[in-house]
Parts: structure tokens; sequence; C-alpha cells
């Protein structure tokens, strides 16, 4: 691959970490999968590892303010595909289109703060931002983990009479596996692509997860 000056340039390749994983300690997409991630080596290629922690629509416009795109482009996330519970799975973005009601629908939920990879996904397809090549690495969990976690850590914090920081359980022996299986996977997936990955699973819009149900109003005649 050769930049505009005849240099050749090593392929540069955007590893998205998506969610509010910085906060949470303990599970495996969190600020441990981000230290794994610096602490690998990555032969032939130029890799930037982002934190997605804030709405599609402000990734929308960091990529689109980039001065070099990206070649390719993996994402990290926590996803409900309805799989056993710790399943970490990998898809190809295939793309398509969403008719304008659907999208508007990710549209509302993005603005509204909600961090989604498929929202991601879908708003960034429709802005154009992906290259030829997308590749999600995917841990199950259900939608209320998160939610859950930090719950429970509340709840025992009280019992216990502790100010400890949420987020701060160590991880267990588990839950470091799922974590380094992830890293291996993502490694692969930024290093050699769909080629480094045989059990790599396709992913298009009529196979994204369904957004939450939420209260929309909407105005329908004038006001008197």
């Amino acid at each position: 691959m050769r930049a505009g000056n005849g240099v050749r340039r090593l392929p540069c390749i955007v590893i998205g970490l998506v969610g509010y994983y910085p906060f949470v300690r303990g599970l495996p997409i969190g600020p441990e999968l981000k230290e794994g991630l610096q602490d690998l080596p990555w032969p032939g290629c130029e890799v930037e590892v982002k934190e997605m922690n804030w709405g599609p629509i402000a990734i929308v416009q960091d990529f689109q303010a980039a001065r070099n795109p990206a070649d390719r482009v993996v994402l990290a996330a926590a996803v409900d595909r309805g799989l056993a519970e710790g399943t970490v799975s990998c898809r190809r973005w295939m793309g398509g289109k969403l008719d304008a009601l659907a999208l508007q629908h990710r549209v509302f939920e993005a603005v509204t703060g909600v961090i989604s990879l498929d929202n991601l996904l879908v708003i960034g397809e429709h802005f154009g931002i992906w290259p030829n090549e997308v590749i999600t690495v995917e841990v199950q969990f259900d939608e209320n983990a998160f939610g859950n976690l930090v719950l429970s850590e509340l709840h025992a914090g009280r019992q216990g009479k502790s100010s400890a920081v949420v987020g701060g359980t160590p991880m267990t022996p588990e839950k470091r596996k799922i974590m380094q299986r992830m890293l291996a996977l993502l490694h692969r997936a930024a290093t050699k692509g769909e080629a480094g990955l045989p059990e790599l699973h396709s992913l298009s819009m009529d196979r994204l997860t369904t957004p939450a149900r939420v209260c929309h109003n909407r105005f329908v005649g004038a006001l008197h």
C-alpha cells in the first residue's frame, strides 16, 4: 500500500472498544482488555486502539476527521445475540440499508446516549465511514448485565459499609479466560483480517439485535 508520495505505508487498523468499559473492571471488556491490546505486538500494521464509550454520532465525526482513513476496523463489544453467556464470536459486517423509520429509531437511541454496537454499525454505514473490512469481536452478555453488576456492587458496598469504587471487583479466572480469547481474536482480526478467522460469521442489517422499546411522541396536527 502506497501513500500519495509513493512511499509504502503500513495498513492502518482501528480497534474500537464499544461501551462504557473504561469504568468497569472485573469483566472481559474493561480496562484490562485495553491494557492487554496495548501490550501486544502488531507486526506489519499501524494499530490505534480507541475507547468508543460515547455516542455513534460523535464516533462518526471522529472517523470523518481522521487524517488517514482506516484500512480495517475491528470492533469489540458485549452484545446479546441469544448465545450462551460468555460466548465469544466474530462477525464480518456486510452492510446494507435500513428503511428510513428504522434508521431514525437507531439515531434516536444514539442521541439519547445509548451506546450500542449495532447502532454504531448502522449509523456508520449510513454516513459511509467504514472501510471494506469491518469485523466485530463480541462477547455474549444479556442487556442488563452491566446494570446488574453496578447494582450488585452498590448493594454489597452498603451491606459491608464499604466505599469501594463501583467496577473494582477483581476479574474471576473464568472471565479472564474470556478476555484472553477476545485478545487473541482481536489480534488475529487486526493483523490478518478475514483470512485469520475461519470461524467468522456474517452480520447484515436483517441480523441485528432489535433496539430497545422506548416511547416516541410525534405531533400529528396543529395546536389550537
